[in-house]
């Protein structure tokens, strides 16, 4: 009877472990899909890879707000895109949101972005870059 006992807790082990055991769960299996916002700190001198300074789940250690640092690979079939508030948007609605595509010239250091990005085993490719649109008179200043 007491091997029953050791079957159940592995069932439970197997079935439930993101509510019994999340710190040893994966973060992200491979081909999943997700995206991360940041500003772009540094850009690989081959331009195939980019560092994202990310802020977020918002934590505080020893009185620093936590940055996190996610490395970042373009492809060849990456999108681009910019989203900024205008007064005419096709909603109707003044100062909604529209995105333009761009291009890959038009992506900047500091520049604030999302990425939509796939897991590659441990890799994040990224499948779309979305950048922010500062608007004038913000510390951003103009694009």
């Amino acid at each position: 009877m007491r091997w029953l006992g050791h079957i159940t807790l592995a069932a439970i082990l197997l079935i439930l472990p993101g509510l019994i055991l999340p710190g040893l769960t994966p973060s992200a299996s491979a081909g999943e899909r997700v995206k991360h916002s940041g500003s772009i700190v540094s850009i690989a001198a081959n331009v195939k890879t980019f560092e994202l300074a990310e802020i977020g789940p918002w934590q505080v250690r020893k009185g620093a707000t936590v940055i996190t640092y996610r490395r970042i690979t373009l492809a060849p079939e990456t999108e681009y895109a910019i989203v900024a508030r205008t007064d005419q948007a096709p909603s109707g609605f003044p100062g909604d949101f529209v995105e333009t595509p761009i291009g890959p010239e038009s992506v900047y250091l500091h520049d604030y972005v999302t990425v939509d990005c796939r897991y590659e085993g441990r890799r994040l490719m990224a499948l779309k870059i979305t950048v922010t649109e500062v608007p004038v008179g913000d510390s951003g200043g103009p694009r």
